[in-house]
């Protein structure tokens, strides 16, 4: 697929779940973690990069003060709309729709860029990095993060088992672009950062029930392959994984990990 057309395709993909992204409890921790890794001050300029519904950019508004400003970006409209909407009333935070390779804005425009488990959806990478480098001051910070191996334990393998019980296909995953301290640490360099500080954070994530984790697969992209089943097909299939959440995990609540990849390099 031409890097244009993945754009489309991821845009149109993120429009579909603008009003049920929230509900990703796991996404959230995990862009609070990088939120928190990242140094930002009273009166910065920040860039939140894919910034979906606005959960980074929220949090990054109330530390730079209404002497500082936050934008954040994304591709897809229903996307910005939504974050738009939590936006009113702060007046040093604001959203637009754009390209995260191409970002309409000058040279050396911000002091912190920060993307929140986006980069591994980018068609190029390399190319977002670079241009992430372009729009953020000499000395100032480039923040991503991604995800480890082992997200969500066996609960990702339990939905591709009944997804190909059921005949239908499993979303491929993005992660796989970017699974390592390693690989996060070589894109950096790649693109000539400096001071690169990349770790892997444990976080763990709780889920309830076996319904709410239907909620978190039918909410994000691993409900991708069931978005156009009727809704006498959809029953049956929540029913059966119902039915094999609870005999893998006779307990719950249930605890899985999120491990964190977090990246903080210098311009």
């Amino acid at each position: 697929m031409l890097p244009e057309d993945q754009a489309r395709h991821n845009a149109a993909r993120f429009d579909r779940l603008a009003t049920t992204y929230d509900q990703l409890g796991f996404l959230a921790l995990a862009a609070r973690e990088l939120a928190r890794q990242l140094r930002v001050e009273p009166g910065q300029a920040v860039l939140d990069v894919a910034s979906g519904t606005g959960t980074v950019a929220l949090e990054l508004a109330s530390r730079v003060g209404t002497s500082g400003r936050v934008v954040g970006t994304d591709l897809a409209p229903r996307m910005v709309a939504q974050a738009r909407s939590k936006a009113q009333g702060i007046p040093q935070l604001s959203f637009e729709l754009a390209d995260a390779s191409a970002l309409p804005f000058p040279d050396a425009t911000f002091d912190r860029v920060i993307c929140a488990s986006g980069l591994f959806f980018m068609p190029d990478m390399v190319q977002a990095l670079r241009e992430w480098r372009r729009v953020v001051r000499p000395g100032g910070l480039v923040a991503f993060s991604s995800f480890g191996p082992g997200l969500l334990g066996e609960l990702p393998a339990l939905w591709r088992e009944e997804l190909t019980a059921s005949g239908l296909k499993p979303a491929p995953p993005p992660l796989g672009r970017l699974p390592s301290v390693e690989a996060a640490r070589e894109l950096l360099q790649q693109v000539s950062f400096q001071d690169a500080q990349v770790s892997l954070e444990p976080l763990s994530y709780t889920l309830s029930s076996p319904e709410a984790r239907w909620a978190d697969i039918t909410a994000g992209l691993e409900g991708d392959p069931v978005s156009a089943l009727s809704a006498e097909a959809l029953a049956r299939l929540r029913r059966a994984h119902l039915s094999r959440l609870r005999e893998a995990v006779p307990s719950w609540p249930l605890t899985v990990p999120v491990p964190v990849i977090v990246a903080i390099a210098v311009r």
